[in-house]
């Protein structure tokens, strides 16, 4: 291949990998495009798939232009399609008729803005007036960042002395040389962040003298979620423990990525998973939950024979527009199988014995055609499981049984009430009958005795309608409030309250590659809400968490959410018990960053004759401390000896 070729494969990839399409439709798309990535990728963003393929684009100076050339915008502002004149006067039919028309066109006129569609060669926009064009340009922003982070997803960024240092309560960022496995770095740090999961780890060595099933590369493991939860740097780069783990690689599509996600998880909990316990413990089921196929009929249930299984990764296909677009929804949805009248017996997917922790996999539903932002999928804070448990199973179908005949009672009160007030023609009866009353009342004629008998009497009437239609909407306004309260609160009973979950991490997707086009949002113990984006970790408002519309556009979003078992305030934040030598070790490098950082903060000081005490508490001292005197072999040293525990294994 020539250079050129090879330049230009380049860039098919990087663009098929940006817009998730085939190398050949990038192609078609690229050379319309002379091979200018960024233009393609606004084309491809607008609909164009390059259907015709011109010649390979070869290069050529810039005063040079190819005759060639395809300006989209250039040929869309000349061939804008004039609708025909409503308001055409035919003035060789009949006078009356005519005249009927001149009438019709004189009561049509509007004076002021044409509402012909604008030609875009004739625009003018004000020179004072902002232009608020957000979406193109938040669009243009992700584009122009994900080709920066693609072309260099090699590159780490080397940190300041001052970033480095871990803030109060801060989550620590876990980061990879490899990007393809960013989203296994992102995953490894909200488990750091569920107590079930960190007290599971630390106890891997304890059992490993007596069992021989422990997960590979122990040691390293439990360094590693160790210096996640006690070391005092902000990040941590991992050389050993995740590429041992060999996590797909991500090939920047949303569907590889929630898949290898899936997958890492799933290596991750059969390694935790089957490390036995100490005797005198019951087993935990911390990733691992039973399944089985259940029949449900009146108040008992049953297990079908040979149906029941472990699983570990719960997927829910969004998007679909049978269902409501929340987790809760299409979980009921994806476990009901079918219903018998005659019998009068459901078949569902029954989850036997929950598990500590559980993982939703966000798989988007392809749909063809699709030209507008999906509907955002909804998940909340906290949910029951118990509905979906098999114990509870008779009282769950009770419920879902009230469930759908109040859904029939809200279904045909709406249809009554747009009955009532749009008629069969879809008009607004309640604004026709007010303009009607207003007539008679203010201005129809009342000349005669019995002409204003006759205005009264039809206005009574008008009048007595009015209002019995309006306090009858009234009635059903307030009957659908009820009943959706009644909907909200079915399962809101004691018996199904017992298995409380807590939403801990949401991972979210932008729709382009790069190692920062992922991100997560984890919640801590005390409830605090942290977005990591590579090193960067910031804090957010809950809200923010729950309800990130990034991605949706581009069929992305977010793609996976991690809930454990509630557990209370004592339990969330009670420290877990490392082994001594590694938490020794950790404190130790902790110590050595501090006596660095307080010796170039007297150091400063001094310099500057400053009155600040060397008391004060170190995320003060460390917020106005310059790496640029510190010694490369020092700071190289010091992260060194803290930022990774695991190189000692």
């Amino acid at each position: 291949m020539t250079p050129d070729q090879v330049k230009e494969e380049e860039s098919v990839v990087i663009l098929a990998g940006m817009m998730g399409v085939d190398n050949d439709q990038a192609r078609r798309v690229l050379r319309k495009y002379k091979g200018d990535v960024e233009k393609a990728a606004d084309a491809m963003l607008s609909g164009d798939q390059g259907d015709e393929l011109p010649p390979l684009w070869q290069p050529s100076s810039e005063s040079s232009q190819d005759p060639d050339y395809v300006d989209s915008f250039r040929e869309t502002a000349h061939t804008v399609a004039q609708p025909p004149s409503l308001n055409v006067i035919d003035l060789t039919g009949d006078d009356n008729d005519r005249t009927l028309k001149l009438s019709q066109a004189q009561n049509d006129i509007k004076f002021g803005p044409s509402e012909r569609a604008p030609d875009p060669g004739w625009q003018v926009v004000a020179t004072n007036t902002p232009i608020d064009n957000s979406d193109d340009r938040a669009m243009n922003e992700a584009i122009q960042a994900s080709l920066a982070d693609f072309g260099s997803s090699e590159e780490l960024e080397i940190l300041p002395m001052e970033e480095s240092v871990r803030e109060g309560g801060r989550p620590i960022a876990l980061r990879t040389y490899a990007s393809e496995i960013t989203y296994a770095a992102l995953i490894i740090q909200a488990f750091a962040q569920i107590p079930q999961i960190r007290r599971k780890i630390a106890t891997l060595l304890e059992s490993a003298e007596e069992s021989l099933h422990r997960p590979a590369r122990s040691p390293e493991l439990v360094e590693l979620f160790a210096n996640l939860d006690l070391a005092q740097l902000s990040s941590i780069l991992d050389k050993d423990v995740l590429p041992f783990m060999k996590p797909f690689s991500w090939d920047g599509s949303n569907a590889s990525l929630g898949y290898g996600s899936a997958d890492f998880i799933k290596h991750f909990a059969e390694a935790i998973d089957n490390t036995p316990t100490s005797p005198d413990e019951l087993p935990l089921r911390l990733f691992h939950f039973t399944h089985a196929r259940a029949e449900c009929r009146g108040s008992s249930s049953k297990l079908y024979e040979s149906t029941e299984q472990n699983g570990c990764v719960v997927e829910i296909q969004t998007g679909d527009p049978a269902t409501p677009n929340d987790l809760l929804s299409r979980l009921s949805s994806n476990l009901f199988r079918a219903h018998n009248e005659v019998t009068r017996t459901t078949t569902c997917d029954v989850i036997v014995h929950p598990s500590e922790v559980v993982v939703f996999y966000l798989k988007p539903m392809q749909s063809s055609g699709q030209t507008k932002t999906p509907e955002p999928f909804a998940f909340p804070k906290q949910f029951y499981l118990d509905r979906f448990i098999l114990e509870k199973l008779p009282l769950t179908e009770e419920k879902k049984t009230q469930e759908l005949k109040l859904c029939e009672q809200m279904n045909e009160l709406v249809k009554r009430r747009q009955l009532l007030t749009r008629g069969d023609q879809g008009r607004d009866v309640l604004t026709d009958l007010r303009a009607s009353l207003h007539y008679f009342e203010e201005v129809a004629c009342k000349d005669t005795p019995e002409r204003v008998e006759s205005v009264n009497r039809t206005a009574t009437k008008l009048r007595a309608l009015l209002d019995s239609i309006t306090s009858t909407v009234r009635e059903m306004e307030v009957a659908a409030e009820k009943l959706q309260y009644d909907l909200a609160s079915i399962y809101d009973v004691p018996e199904l309250q017992n298995h409380l979950y807590d939403l801990r991490a949401v991972f979210m997707h932008t729709g382009m590659p790069g190692r920062k086009q992922i991100y997560s949002y984890i919640r801590d113990g005390h409830g605090v809400w942290w977005k990591t984006v590579d090193h960067t970790v910031t804090e957010v408002p809950e809200e923010t968490a729950l309800t990130d519309p990034t991605g949706l556009h581009l069929g992305a979003g977010p793609y996976l959410l991690l809930y454990n078992r509630h557990l209370s305030d004592e339990e969330m934040l009670a420290p877990v018990a490392w082994p001594r030598s590694i938490a020794d070790s950790i404190e130790d490098s902790n110590k050595k960053l501090f006596a660095l950082l307080h010796h170039e903060a007297e150091e400063k000081v001094n310099a500057q004759k400053a009155t600040v005490p060397l008391a004060a508490a170190p995320t003060v001292l460390m917020s106005s401390l310059s790496s640029a005197s510190l010694s490369d072999r020092d700071a190289t040293q010091v992260l060194q000896d803290v930022e990774m525990q695991t190189q000692q294994g």
